[in-house]
């Protein structure tokens, strides 16, 4: 089920964020493409596909089979990074 997000983050650090959080789950990365990472594991698989957007945004489109209650997770983790990144700019 695939789902799109706007987050406030640079590309990159969206890139930091999936591989830190992704790998610590026990997930394998599968693919690793300058806008597109893929994981994969024994549940299933993440694929996250970064584009650039407006108002130094990003849409997030993260295309999953299972892992839902981490992907909930992950996005919490995102929106609190990006939270902070506005408040310190």
């Amino acid at each position: 089920m695939a789902q799109t997000h706007a987050i406030r983050l640079s590309p990159d650090e969206i890139h930091r964020q999936a591989r830190k959080f992704w790998l610590g789950q026990g997930l394998r990365l599968a693919l690793d493409e300058p806008n597109r990472l893929r994981f994969t594991g024994g549940e299933g698989s993440v694929e996250l596909a970064v584009r650039p957007d407006t108002n130094n945004q990003v849409r997030l489109t993260i295309d999953n089979q299972g892992y839902e209650q981490e992907i909930q997770k992950f996005r919490a983790i995102l929106a609190r990074q990006a939270t902070a990144e506005t408040n310190m700019g």
